[in-house]
């Protein structure tokens, strides 16, 4: 189990060092395309206000941590909320979101769609 609500990329990181499972729920913007190249592995990535569709995705026997890419954290909050109240108890919010996973050199994995050419033009 992990300790707080909020939680570092670097608390997550000594955790799955150990070998310990965590759930990562991944919060992208509702605006109809992901530019983003890498998601986090083995994420459940949904649109910040899809997540009630997809709660039977997560499992109840792991630690959950909810990261997201938008400015801000009242997303992550609103998230992490919303499965306290319908049933998790181990939930976490990732302070800093998607940054700091990655800073963090935790590890990530192309999207599952096809990566058009123009979203590697635009870096």
């Amino acid at each position: 189990m992990l300790e707080g609500f909020d939680i570092t990329a670097k608390a997550v990181k000594e955790y799955m060092h150990h070998g310990d499972p965590v759930m990562f729920v991944e919060l992208r913007h509702n605006h109809g395309h992901d530019w983003s190249l890498f998601k986090v592995r083995g994420s459940l990535r949904v649109e910040t206000d899809a997540l009630e569709r997809h709660l039977a995705e997560i499992p109840h026997d792991r630690p959950i941590v909810v990261l997201s890419d938008c400015p801000g954290e009242k997303n992550m909050e609103r998230a992490s909320q919303l499965l306290v109240k319908n049933g998790w108890s181990d939930v976490h919010k990732l302070v800093g979101g998607f940054k700091a996973y990655l800073e963090a050199g935790l590890p990530v994995e192309p999207p599952t769609s096809h990566v058009p050419a123009t979203r590697i033009m635009l870096l």
